[in-house]
């Protein structure tokens, strides 16, 4: 973060006035603490200690990890559906459950994936009874990125067979 006009600041400072005082009427000491380190931060102009204003604020998420985060999601929600339409098929329910993404190295598409999931209530299908832990503990993207391939290159089918199922998951 670079330094900030004094007009900047003092719209900051208002701003943050405004943020103590509620969290004062609401004896909320946690941000009672960090607002009024934020106001003298900015009083002070402490070039050095900006950083500390935009704590919890990601970098954006781009247009292209997004739309790799919606496809798959329509994959899984398309291969759930093909699924419950196959019969006799040698695929369990555990090999088509949609894994998430890596909490640790994905952090960005995990927040996103559960945007989608939980705060805009899409694929339901993806959330079996209540689940609302998308976190796979282990790196997803580049074998997402190799499933969502495959699935352009089939046209994108909505329904599946069972061998079209195990191309996308297993080859």
């Amino acid at each position: 973060m670079g330094t900030l006009e004094k007009y900047q600041r003092l719209n900051l400072i208002n701003q943050y006035e405004i943020l103590l005082r509620l969290a004062k009427s609401q004896d909320d000491e946690y941000f009672v603490k960090k607002y009024e380190r934020n106001i003298e931060i900015l009083n002070n102009g402490y070039v050095s200690e900006y950083y500390m204003l935009i704590e919890g604020i990601s970098d954006e998420f781009s247009k292209e990890e997004a739309a790799l985060v919606w496809d798959i999601l329509e994959i899984y929600e398309n291969i759930q559906y093909s699924y419950k339409k196959l019969k006799n098929s040698k695929i369990t329910q555990d090999q088509i459950r949609f894994d998430g993404f890596d909490g640790n190295n994905e952090s960005g598409h995990l927040a996103f994936c559960d945007f989608i999931l939980l705060t805009l209530d899409r694929f339901a299908v993806l959330k079996e009874k209540g689940r609302d832990d998308f976190n796979s503990h282990s790196r997803r993207c580049e074998r997402y990125e190799a499933m969502r391939q495959k699935w352009i290159e089939m046209n994108k089918p909505f329904e599946m067979s069972e061998k079209q199922i195990e191309f996308l998951l297993f080859e």
